[in-house]
């Protein structure tokens, strides 16, 4: 017989709720010996603790495993744009570019267009760090265009 990680994922979710966040890594484990396997929702569980305790290292990692596992009906996993912006959120209050870009990097593995509003971020999150980049290629290459607030803040970013 298969063991349903359904099921697991109710019990799993319960114990987040409860705050129970190593009994649920527990049934997961244990869920996987049994021959299940983490699928979206698992990880859309565990992503929601992390996201709340802001652990935004492991909450990348929920989201990066939801992508490569995809939806059962075999349709990709698509983080929501309030998860997608509160990571982008992180990163910008933490003036952590190099995490930023990462993650970048993860969402366009789900979507086929990346919001303006993440660019919008990680432009903010390079002035907030002091860095310089040629954003101003990358948005003409990508055709995006940002709001005039943010084309202030790429005057000051850019470097060609």
């Amino acid at each position: 017989t298969a063991y349903d990680i359904r099921i697991a994922n109710a019990l799993m979710s319960a114990y987040i709720k409860e705050d129970s966040l190593q009994k649920a890594r527990e049934l997961r484990k244990c869920a996987c010996h049994r021959g299940a396997k983490p699928n979206a929702k698992t990880w859309e569980i565990f992503l929601e603790h992390y996201l709340k305790a802001r652990e935004i290292t492991f909450a990348v990692n929920c989201i990066e495993r939801a992508i490569a596992v995809g939806r059962g009906d075999g349709s990709k996993w698509v983080p929501c744009a309030d998860v997608v912006n509160s990571v982008m959120g992180y990163f910008e209050e933490s003036k952590d570019v190099d995490g930023a870009e990462a993650f970048l990097e993860t969402v366009k593995k789900a979507v086929d267009e990346v919001a303006v509003g993440v660019y919008e971020s990680l432009i903010r999150t390079y002035e907030a760090s002091g860095k310089t980049s040629p954003m101003a290629r990358r948005l003409k290459m990508e055709n995006i265009e940002v709001s005039d607030a943010c084309k202030k803040s790429l005057e000051v970013i850019n470097k060609e």
